[in-house]
């Protein structure tokens, strides 16, 4: 399906005539000329945006700069607009070639935000350790400019299977990768200069007489770890085993075992250990069960499941140091 997207002045406009049923600050049911995605870069009101609004259009508002974080996903029947952000507004337009029914708007409108909510979950959106479908701000709209005549337009219709695929990658590629730090903070509750520094500061109580560019080694070293896709699947494990229970899924674990790191469970440990040994064997190990024995910040404050998954990552990296500054390997 050929939509007309432009960007004039940071804005993003997208020509599409048709009756549109939306959750915008403009919002509810009516014909539209298309939709206008804007960036507000200080505070508004709900009132303030509504007399912002362009006439004629559905007003799309985010914080995140819609010219570098915007993608127009197209198919046969369908194109989805998204501008999004990671922890910040994901706004999702879906666009059918489809008569204004109703009853089929509202059933592909009910599509598009379960593919938001399930791209959001995939791109590891939470709070604390509650998963998110989307941010408070987000808004949803779908046009229907005229064509194919259905009833209904979900999951199992054509028209839905591509609705459903499209407005996931339109919002996946509109946010972008997260870069290291951000991601490693949504899945281990930790950030690479929390880690780094939990490394040097137990290091320090048993320095390498002499050892000069300690920190610049272990920097580089975590660094390299950090790009190994073997070690984020154990970070990805702990993360989503920890969402899990906390929400009161994980079967037999209810959240207040979880919550008080119940010693019914040794997977935690299982995994932390599998991980410290694939990074530097039996030396990983023990120095990984010191720190989980000491748990000092911010292992102290880390769930059942990370806690080990970050006292491995730095057990490992720690004993890697040693070998390096000791042995020169």
């Amino acid at each position: 399906m050929r939509i007309e997207t432009k960007l004039v002045d940071g804005a993003l406009w997208v020509e599409a005539p048709g009756v549109a049923l939306s959750s915008t600050v403009d919002g509810g049911v009516r014909k539209v000329k298309g939709a206008v995605f804007r960036q507000v870069t200080t505070h508004m009101t709900c009132r303030e945006m509504e007399e912002a609004a362009v006439p004629g259009y559905l007003n799309f508002y985010t914080a995140v700069d819609v010219a570098k974080h915007h993608w127009a996903a197209r198919g046969r029947y369908a194109a989805a607009v998204a501008t999004a952000g990671f922890g910040n507004t994901i706004n999702v337009l879906v666009v059918v070639q489809a008569e204004p029914d109703l009853r089929a708007l509202a059933d592909v409108y009910r599509l598009a935000v379960e593919a938001k909510a399930v791209a959001a979950v995939d791109m590891g959106l939470r709070r604390g350790l509650a998963r998110l479908g989307g941010d408070v701000s987000d808004a949803v709209a779908v046009i229907a400019t005229g064509g194919v005549k259905a009833r209904y337009m979900g999951l199992g219709t054509e028209v839905g299977e591509e609705v459903y695929a499209l407005v996931q990658e339109a919002v996946k590629k509109a946010a972008g990768p997260p870069d290291l730090d951000q991601e490693l903070r949504r899945y281990l509750g930790v950030g690479v200069g929390d880690l780094l520094r939990l490394v040097l500061e137990t290091y320090r109580q048993a320095p390498v007489p002499g050892a000069q560019g300690v920190e610049e080694s272990a920097a580089d070293m975590l660094s390299r770890l950090l790009q190994d896709p073997n070690v984020w699947a154990f970070i990805y494990a702990a993360g989503e085993l920890d969402v899990k229970a906390a929400s009161g899924t994980h079967r037999g674990l209810s959240p207040q075992e979880h919550a008080q790191d119940s010693k019914k469970i040794v997977a935690d440990e299982a995994i932390g250990a599998a991980l410290a040994q694939y990074i530097n064997g039996f030396k990983a190990l023990q120095a990984m069960y010191w720190l989980d024995r000491r748990k000092p910040p911010p292992l102290d404050r880390l769930p059942m499941y990370t806690d080990d998954v970050a006292a491995a990552l730095a057990g490992g990296l720690l004993s890697r140091l040693y070998d390096k500054l000791l042995h020169g390997i």
